[in-house]
């Protein structure tokens, strides 16, 4: 254990070395990336007091022993230990897993903004815009499936998406990545440590998984209200819940099944039709995957970024998904802004608004999205109802975002 230690510090040492704080641009907006020695630094304020690997704060025992089974937070073969989390949590912030090594995963699921980022839309290498907003990893280990279209069924599976990626990481195959990992000793000692061989790609996607799934986030003002604290939210926030209950519980069920509050499926909402003819992106983008089904040398990736507004159509060929994704988890949404799989709405406000007007009709759209006519006070308590979901170790940040809000 000591010399495992060891090799965490110095592996630590290694990546604060190689950071810079980047500014990128995309359409004329300029967003300044938070350093990689900052993103240590807030995660390591938010360790919990008993560590990552114990009960999550806020939730009994038991009940985390259920979500244990329930959401197979312990595969076999990667079940988590203080060895594969702590090199995952390394790999996660190493910009080494990048082609020109520019970009960590972390470059997208930053700390400091949730988890995830402040920008319509991830920026990958070369400046290149990537199809779709990045979700937060924050309670990954939670949900059933991963990416806004539920393309992967597993972290592990996630985990090597974005790295292979080449709009976003760029890095062209399997060997190229565990290559860059044996430019390093420390890594190479690791990982005989956690996995008892030399590094695999596999194995590199098993520990990120690892320690993405330490990162459960589920304490907030509204469990304390649900277990009897009536002080713990304000008023607006107690009717905003039950406007909540009463208008949107079905896509984003409050129950101890749904500890995230939703329902994990794929809804057309109505989001991106302004902007987009779908009937043309589904003849095109129909027909060039049908065609990568023939040719393996086609990359459906590439497929998936240039006609990702087509959602969860794509993966499964069937025409009534078409513009539907993932239903967020709302757990800690208010950090995450801009929302949507196109990140087109800046405030929580926004999205509240969005779902009133009944989204944007079209052929596709879920029958459940119709017309609330809340008022403008009910629209106002949904919100404050959606800010008390902040687990409480981001209280400051909560409170700043929502003060901004109004």
């Amino acid at each position: 254990m000591i010399r495992t230690l060891w090799l965490c510090a110095l592996l630590t040492t290694t990546l604060v070395s190689q950071v810079t704080t980047e500014v990128v641009s995309q359409t004329a907006q300029k967003v300044q990336r938070t350093s990689t020695t900052e993103m240590l630094r807030t995660l390591a304020k938010l360790e919990p007091k008993d560590g990552w690997l114990a009960t999550p704060p806020g939730m009994p025992d038991e009940l985390w022993q259920f979500y244990k089974t329930r959401y197979g937070l312990a595969p076999k073969g990667n079940e988590p230990d203080e060895i594969r989390v702590g090199l995952g949590r390394m790999l996660f912030f190493d910009k080494r897993l990048s082609r020109d090594r520019t970009l960590s995963c972390a470059s997208c699921h930053d700390p400091n903004h949730g988890f995830a980022e402040p920008r319509k839309k991830s920026i990958g290498i070369n400046g290149q815009i990537a199809a779709r907003n990045a979700p937060t990893v924050m309670n990954a280990g939670l949900q059933r499936s991963f990416f806004w279209d539920g393309r992967n069924k597993t972290l592990e599976e996630q985990a090597g998406g974005p790295i292979l990626n080449q709009t976003e990481m760029g890095m062209p195959d399997r060997a190229s990545v565990v290559a860059r990992i044996q430019e390093v000793e420390e890594y190479v000692a690791l990982f005989e440590l956690a996995y008892n061989r030399a590094p695999t790609f596999v194995d590199i996607t098993r520990s990120l998984a690892a320690f993405q799934r330490t990162l459960v986030f589920v304490d907030s003002p509204f469990d304390l209200y649900r277990e009897g604290d009536k002080e713990a939210i304000s008023k607006d926030a107690q009717q905003g819940f039950e406007l909540f209950n009463q208008h949107c519980s079905s896509c984003h069920p409050v129950n101890i099944r749904s500890p995230l509050l939703s329902d994990g499926n794929f809804h057309n909402i109505g989001i991106g039709f302004a902007q987009h003819d779908h009937q043309k992106l589904g003849r095109e983008g129909f027909a060039k995957l049908r065609a990568a089904k023939k040719d393996t040398t086609i990359d459906q990736d590439a497929i998936i970024g240039q006609y990702g507004e087509l959602g969860r159509a794509l993966i499964t060929k069937l025409e009534y998904q078409v513009g539907a994704f993932r239903s967020a988890p709302l757990r800690n949404v208010a950090l995450t802004a801009p929302y949507m799989h196109d990140g087109s709405l800046a405030t929580l406000r926004d999205v509240v608004v969005h779902y009133n007007d009944g989204g944007t009709p079209n052929t596709w759209q879920d029958p459940q999205i119709v017309k609330l006519n809340l008022t403008e006070k009910q629209i106002d308590q949904v919100v404050a109802f959606l800010f008390s979901l902040t687990d409480r170790r981001f209280a400051t940040e909560n409170k700043l975002a929502y003060e901004a809000q109004r």
